[in-house]
């Protein structure tokens, strides 16, 4: 079972030599608290749910209320029959209430509602998509970090090899070949290490971008740090990987019911078909309710008051929309089928990824065990070779080529742990797991 083969390293990855201080979980809560775009995320949350709270609102009636207060004079003129003027003081309140009734309200709540939780899965799908960036830029600069550890070894071992050849032809026990293919082995060993601490700066300068600072690690190269072929890296250190599912077919069926992606895609599509429903009433009759109420006063010589009582049903019944409703109707099932199709290509995009992840992690497994075996056998053969090179049984270039065995077996088993690890975390995002609950982060 592959669950008893998952013996993954991965929170501190320490040489003996070189100390971290920075953890997985410091990078992923400070990625999340630096990122923009899960402040962005979180705002469009906090839209949807205010659209929802709108949507709620519109089933209550709508009341306006109106009000109006003046004076009018009219005045006579002097060569009218009866010269003088009237002034009055108008004042008038009207209130309106009106009530749509029929099932667009409904749909529009319905709508609403899936359009929180689309966003929600769109917050979580944000979420996952950084955290798992930032946790392989965290495991890319401890990656570079140790293949560093292996170039800076491998430099300090082929140095002393080349003096030691030196010294030997200064005895005529080698020749001058011998000392051409050390120093050969050892500029190629340099023109490594200069790779490698560029790779570095590559990784962490990736590390900065996501988490917004540098990593608090001693990613730094010191020459003074001696890793040498008797002081080999340490993987004692590593921790284990967060529980991954059980088997493939546990997989498939969590990142079908958990992927968020696809959940945000399924509920486009319950969308797209009220949507639909929506267009649909288009060619219906729409019926309202409408009711008033007024009151007006005017006062001069005189006080006139007026009370007036108003209900009215109102039917609007769509006659021509210059086929404006029939090609809106047309336009919302294309969308459906659209949504439809993306779900299907999701669908299908998902299998291929936990499948892959999956059968990579299976044959990591395989490759690392196999792996730590050679470095262990590597090891021995390049203290064997050396022996025996000192009593003159072995060449020159068979200590270089043991030597480079060596190295590359290192380097070989440090790149599978570490895709090892990422190919985890694939799984996990697939899944919908990826995520600080998941983690066991608090934040």
């Amino acid at each position: 079972m592959l669950k008893n083969l998952l013996i993954i390293l991965i929170v501190s990855i320490v040489s003996n030599n070189t100390c971290y201080s920075e953890t997985l979980e410091d990078t992923l809560l400070d990625s999340y608290n630096y990122y923009p775009d899960i402040s962005k995320s979180k705002i469009d949350l906090i839209n949807k749910r205010k659209d929802l709270i709108i949507s709620k609102t519109d089933f209550l009636p709508s009341i306006d209320l109106s009000m109006s207060q003046g004076r009018s004079i009219t005045e006579s003129l002097p060569d009218t029959s009866s010269y003088g003027y009237n002034a009055l003081n108008p004042s008038k309140v009207d209130i309106d209430v009106s009530q749509p009734l029929g099932a667009s309200r409904y749909l529009n709540l319905k709508t609403a509602q899936n359009n929180l939780v689309a966003t929600t899965f769109s917050d979580k799908s944000i979420t996952q998509g950084i955290l798992l960036r930032a946790t392989k830029a965290y495991y890319t600069v401890l990656k570079e970090r140790f293949l560093l550890d292996v170039a800076i070894k491998n430099e300090n071992t082929l140095l002393q090899k080349f003096n030691a050849t030196e010294q030997r032809f200064n005895f005529k026990s080698v020749t001058k070949t011998d000392v051409f293919q050390a120093k050969a082995s050892l500029a190629k060993a340099q023109s490594a290490t200069i790779e490698a601490k560029n790779n570095l700066d590559i990784a962490v300068s990736e590390y900065i971008a996501v988490v917004g600072r540098e990593p608090r690690i001693n990613w730094k190269d010191k020459k003074e740090e001696k890793v040498t072929a008797n002081n080999p890296i340490d993987w004692s250190k590593f921790g284990t990987l967060p529980r991954l599912p059980s088997s493939l077919e546990e997989s498939l069926i969590l990142a079908n019911e958990n992927n968020p992606e696809l959940n945000k895609l399924k509920y486009d599509l319950k969308n797209a078909l009220l949507n639909i429903r929506s267009n649909t009433l288009n060619f219906f009759p729409e019926f309202s309710i409408t009711g008033s109420y007024g009151k007006s006063l005017e006062s001069s010589r005189t006080i006139n008051r007026k009370e007036t009582y108003e209900v009215t049903a109102n039917l609007s019944v769509p006659l021509f929309s210059k086929g404006h409703n029939f090609l809106n109707l047309e336009k919302s099932k294309n969308s459906a089928l659209s949504s439809q199709s993306a779900i299907d290509s999701k669908t299908i995009n998902l299998k291929h990824t936990v499948n892959s992840a999956w059968k990579k992690i299976e044959s990591l497994n395989s490759s690392i065990r196999s792996l730590e075996v050679s470095v262990e056998s590597n090891l021995v053969a390049v203290e064997g070779v050396s022996k025996e090179a000192g009593v003159g049984s072995r060449s020159t270039f068979e200590i270089l080529d043991a030597q480079q065995a060596l190295t590359d077996a290192e380097s070989s088993l440090v790149n599978a742990k570490f895709q090892l690890i990422n190919s985890s975390f694939d799984l996990l995002k697939a899944c919908g797991l990826l995520s600080f609950e998941y983690l066991n982060i608090n934040l």
